[in-house]
């Protein structure tokens, strides 16, 4: 033990000069401690906890309009004035003519002022103290490009056409918000149409039911009868609890599309399955003509096209020369001297000579970009165009089919009277009433359906053409 205590020591002190050399190093490597924004492995949850902005409170209706029962236009405003996504538009619109009005502002001279405040302490060898100086020195330059061969012409088009670009996305945005406010109106509508038919069904069963249970006591029918009445009240009830759902998750849908909380409770009236959407008074070619002048996605297609028109002449003109003139006045105020002020005049001419080509390569980019932005127009022209011929025809089609969903509704229903009555007096199976009563709540549904694609395919196409039908002019 006569050198056990020494050697510890000296382990000890090896151990800490080894940790404080590995936590040197580990601040050298990263002095800044970015590892710890990172997780402590690739298969773990990253866990750190950001002061982000705070989530935006859910939307939700005065007290004064939970109760109401709207119509489409009243939902189709409210959506406008509150879905997130049409102030976005709004703002992304906003943002860009203030970037409009950065390029204008090269058309006019910048105008600076800077002011230097010194104290000047000079050393002295010479055996006497050299007194404190103190001075100041305002100066006011202004500069202003006089000719640039269009460059800044060029860019403030651009900017007015990333403008237009920036209003026809609104436009857009508008109406995909109309158009998802009207589908998830119909398909609320729809459902809530089917879920009535559910009830009539459930209704009709239980109806079965009595009598089959009615028959089968009185000895006119069987168990199995009797089973099969029980199965199908059991599968109408099914059917409506299900129903009920798809109800529920349509009137969130509804609720998100006017900007609301999903748990929103927006009421509207039923569906008149008696009356079919009008339809539009233009053809298809007068359609598409109309589409070719206020579809938004194809103007600003066009608007694109301009955009990259200016952007061509900007790079051409950037490698052209430049003239500006510039003015400086200052003044000097220094202590111990009489008040001094300088001014200067001077014109200064740029000629780029070589640049390594930038110049060059902008020029083939920027005109490659227009001949993409050309071929993208021609592309939404033509997509434009399909859009509107598509769904004028699914429109077309699901009108022409609404007589034979009205006509198969009523014979199912007459059927299913005559059937049931048959049933009571022992003429009539179980299964007859069983198929009857499945035939007429296809009927309903068939019906519905066709009344829900007339509708949305008439939103699908007011979207394509991007005006009101209404306002659409051969």
């Amino acid at each position: 033990m006569r050198y056990g205590i020494p050697v510890i020591f000296s382990l000890a002190w090896l151990g800490l000069c080894a940790t404080a050399h590995a936590g040197i190093g580990a601040w050298v490597e990263d002095p800044f401690a970015t590892g710890d924004e990172v997780g402590s492995g690739p298969a773990r949850l990253w866990e750190h906890h950001p002061q982000l902005p705070a989530l935006p409170a859910a939307a939700s209706l005065p007290a004064q309009e939970q109760g109401q029962t709207w119509s489409l236009a009243q939902l189709s405003n409210y959506a406008l004035e509150h879905n997130p996504q049409t102030a976005a538009a709004w703002a992304g619109l906003k943002a860009q003519a203030a970037a409009l009005g950065m390029a204008e502002s090269a058309w006019l001279p910048t105008l600076s002022l800077n002011t230097n405040l010194t104290r000047r302490q000079a050393a002295s060898t010479a055996g006497f103290t050299v007194p404190a100086r103190n001075s100041a020195n305002p100066n006011l330059s202004l500069s202003y490009t006089l000719w640039d061969f269009g460059l800044r012409a060029a860019k403030v088009d651009a900017a007015r056409a990333q403008t237009w670009v920036a209003g026809y996305t609104q436009n857009q945005d508008i109406q995909q918000v109309a158009f998802a406010v009207a589908q998830s109106y119909y398909q609320l509508l729809g459902n809530e149409a089917l879920l009535e038919a559910d009830r009539k069904t459930l209704a009709e069963s239980r109806n079965n039911l009595d009598a089959a249970e009615l028959l089968y006591r009185a000895g006119q029918a069987t168990i199995g009868a009797l089973y099969q009445a029980r199965a199908s009240l059991a599968q109408a009830q099914s059917a409506l609890a299900a129903q009920e759902q798809t109800v529920a998750a349509s009137r969130g849908a509804l609720a998100n599309a006017c900007g609301l909380a999903p748990d929103t409770l927006l009421r509207i009236a039923p569906l008149d399955d008696t009356r079919t959407p009008p339809a539009p008074g233009q053809g298809a070619e007068d359609l598409m003509q109309a589409a070719l002048r206020a579809n938004p996605a194809l103007q600003e297609a066009r608007a694109q096209v301009a955009a990259a028109q200016a952007n061509l002449r900007s790079a051409q003109a950037s490698g052209l020369p430049s003239l500006g003139v510039s003015s400086n006045y200052g003044y000097l105020f220094q202590g111990g001297f009489r008040p001094a002020d300088t001014w200067t005049v001077g014109f200064t001419l740029t000629v780029p000579i070589f640049n390594g080509y930038n110049t060059h390569y902008q020029i083939r980019q920027a005109r490659a970009q227009e001949e993409q932005a050309r071929a993208n127009l021609a592309n939404s022209r033509n997509t434009a165009m399909l859009a509107v011929w598509q769904d004028y025809h699914s429109f077309r089609g699901a009108l022409a089919a609404y007589p034979g969903a009205r006509s198969g509704l009523e014979n199912a229903r007459k059927a299913l009277e005559v059937v049931q009555a048959q049933y009571k007096v022992g003429q009539a199976t179980i299964q007859d009433v069983l198929q009857a009563e499945a035939a007429l709540a296809q009927a309903r549904n068939t019906l519905i359906q066709n009344l829900v694609t007339s509708y949305v395919a008439l939103a699908q196409l007011t979207q394509a053409v991007g005006m009101p039908l209404g306002a659409a002019k051969p």
